[in-house]
């Protein structure tokens, strides 16, 4: 669990409902990597764009009821 999410969801803390989206492989746009790889991370940074949209459009309807 990242630390940002395990402090903003801890409920004895701040108790809010915290998503973590990560692309994988996260640092293959930063070292030398095989093309494979490259696309790899290119295609999971995009799906990645996709959930985020997803979650923040339902963050509204969540909060409204």
């Amino acid at each position: 669990m990242p630390t940002l999410e395990a402090v903003l969801g801890r409920d004895d803390l701040l108790g809010l409902d915290v998503t973590t989206v990560i692309p994988e492989p996260a640092m293959a746009s930063h070292v030398p990597a095989p093309a494979a790889l490259l696309l790899l991370h290119e295609t999971s940074l995009t799906d990645a764009h996709e959930q985020v949209r997803r979650l923040n459009t339902a963050v509204p309807a969540q909060t409204a009821t």
